[in-house]
């Protein structure tokens, strides 16, 4: 997918990453199932519901089945809010100009840190702890309490993060901050390239700080839904 962007931006052919975008739409797919099969037993865990853990877990179960649908439910609407930013940007400012693709960028990041709040924080609470919807009863919860359930995710995030990046710094020395503006296509190009010369660094310490980050993020998540629940001040 690295090479297929990289080539696309320096040819400026974007018709030629057609077929790498559906293999990243499967991967996608795939990681979103996987994550259920993940986030679910953690979440009984930190419910309560399950009393003792595993080495390993592989199952699909009713919730692992729930959390999936509503995960991909989040996922096809922020498809579709990126498609209408995008739109809507190129018929403002233009098509392919620099300041519609920057504005529909910042628009749509914006638009994403804000419905994952608003849906995907509370989502493997809820589909372990209920059997209604999902995707609205994790709306209805987290309404009024985005700036506290982003606090909330940056207190329990942000340190592991740091962590990463210093750990990645060590690893790859300081080159990896320098992160000069892209004004051109053929910038682009070359730091997409540098991303994935950088991949397996990346890559495996996300996966060595996985199970960190997933079981602070579910335990956060469990608890600021109990507190929501019981309508007690959070």
């Amino acid at each position: 997918f690295f090479t297929a962007l990289a080539n696309a931006f320096a040819s400026n052919n974007f018709a030629a990453m057609g077929p790498a975008l559906l293999g990243l739409i499967s991967f996608i797919f795939i990681g979103l199932l996987l994550l259920a099969m993940m986030a679910a037993p953690v979440m009984q865990l930190a419910m309560g519901s399950r009393k003792s853990g595993a080495l390993a877990r592989f199952a699909f179960g009713p919730q692992e089945w729930r959390l999936f649908r509503a995960s991909l439910g989040v996922a096809g609407f922020l498809l579709a809010l990126l498609l209408i930013v995008s739109m809507g940007a190129a018929a403002l400012l233009g098509p392919g100009s620099r300041n519609a693709n920057a504005a529909s960028l910042v628009i749509f990041y914006l638009g994403m840190i804000f419905f994952l709040l608003r849906f995907g924080f509370l989502l493997p609470a809820v589909s372990v702890a209920e059997t209604g919807p999902v995707l609205p009863r994790s709306w209805l919860l987290s309404a009024g309490n985005v700036w506290r359930i982003l606090g909330v995710l940056l207190a329990v995030v942000m340190p592991v993060r740091i962590a990463m990046i210093l750990v990645q710094v060590a690893l790859e020395g300081p080159r990896m901050l320098d992160t000069p503006l892209a004004d051109s296509t053929a910038m682009v190009a070359a730091r997409i390239h540098f991303a994935s010369q950088a991949m397996p660094v990346t890559a495996g310490l996300f996966f060595l700080f996985a199970p960190l980050l997933l079981g602070l993020t579910i335990g956060a998540s469990a608890h600021v839904y109990k507190l929501l629940k019981s309508d007690q001040p959070a």
